[in-house]
């Protein structure tokens, strides 16, 4: 089990070779749910029982020919926005139901950022009969959704921790101890707490002040890290595992928001996207551990992605100015600023008012 673990949380292994090794800790714990959700991951869903994270915004695109057989366009952008209002789902949603090993195998043959899944030949001739109504000259011959490669990559890493979840609850039935695997990253001898810092490339000025913000917090007695240092210390990065170890791994994660940020977050795009996507998974469960922060030049509704919707953004700068950086440290630590006192287990009393008696 330990080594199993290690290779969960490290990205280490072929996820569907690990799947099937877990498969013998839950069938061995009697462990039902694992057992069903593993072998759903391995041989692919049915089209009704098709888990949230396996439908995937993407967009559509096709071949078109004209009156004369001539292909004139070659995967482009289609739009049937109307159509999906109309069918009441949108078509634009592409439903991935294959096993974990086909997956592995398609982005494994793939290179480029983006991946085509073809649609059904009966899909493609009813969009045709929309489009060919619209464009009385053209026909739609084929049509595919593209894909973000991140998004079909978040696949593999949601599954594998859901696989540590279910994994550390059988540990934690059977009391073994895992306390060394859960912490690989972090070093017990310290009370350090460690902080990652995650954030959207832009320009020198911008990446230059993440760079002097992980080093002020370091100052501070925060162990503090960010991609560009992480990478310094290791050669051929795999960066999505990075930001994954960080964001699962840290004691606190900081949130740089910007302009840039909120243009990928919210159209999933990059790193940025596929780190989004694990946000909004954790923070389901750790409200507490991500902290949203500006560095004051924008307002709220220009950086916040729409999926943070009215959580709290600390404006750096501001608390630089008026309170020495203390709702920073305040949020690091988890303690309340304000220290409201305890209830009194003395109740008021009400004076009542009495009626006087009736008198003409």
């Amino acid at each position: 089990m330990k080594e199993l673990l290690d290779k969960l949380l490290s990205g280490e292994g072929k996820l569907s070779l690990l799947l099937l090794q877990a498969k013998e800790y839950a069938e061995k714990a009697n462990d039902e749910k694992l057992t069903e959700f593993i072998e759903k991951e391995l041989n692919g869903y049915s089209s009704n029982e098709l888990p949230e994270y396996r439908k995937i915004k993407s967009e559509i695109v096709g071949d078109i020919q004209d009156a004369y057989g001539q292909l004139v366009k070659i995967e482009y952008p289609l739009n049937f926005s109307v159509l999906s209002e109309h069918m009441g789902f949108d078509l634009s949603t592409t439903h991935i139901p294959d096993g974990i090993g086909f997956i592995e195998e398609g982005l494994a043959s793939t290179d480029g950022q983006m991946v085509l899944r073809p649609l059904h030949h009966k899909l493609v001739n009813m969009l045709n009969e929309t489009f060919h109504h619209n464009n009385p000259h053209l026909k739609l011959v084929k049509a595919a959704h593209r894909v973000g490669r991140a998004g079909i990559q978040y696949i593999l890493t949601k599954v594998r921790q859901d696989l540590i979840v279910g994994l550390q609850k059988i540990n934690r039935e059977q009391e073994i101890e895992i306390k060394e695997i859960e912490d690989f990253s972090k070093d017990l001898s310290t009370d350090k707490k460690s902080v990652f810092v995650t954030y959207a490339w832009e320009n020198e000025e911008h990446n230059d002040k993440v760079i002097s913000f992980v080093n002020f917090l370091r100052e501070k007695g925060y162990d503090a890290s960010m991609d560009k240092k992480e990478s310094q210390e290791e050669s051929a990065t795999d960066f999505n595992q990075m930001m994954l170890n960080g964001l699962q791994n840290a004691d606190k994660v900081i949130v740089v928001l910007s302009k840039k940020y909120k243009e990928r977050a919210d159209g999933f795009k990059g790193g940025v996207g596929f780190e989004y996507k694990v946000i909004l998974e954790q923070l389901k469960k750790h409200m507490n551990k991500f902290v949203f922060v500006s560095f004051g030049t924008n307002e709220h509704k220009d950086i916040a992605p729409v999926g943070i919707g009215g959580r709290d953004v600390l404006n750096l700068k501001k608390d630089q100015d008026e309170n020495n950086f203390n709702n920073l440290f305040a949020k690091l630590e988890s303690e309340n600023i304000i220290n409201f006192s305890e209830v009194s287990e003395t109740k008021v009393e009400i004076v009542k008012k009495e009626i006087k008696p009736f008198k003409l």
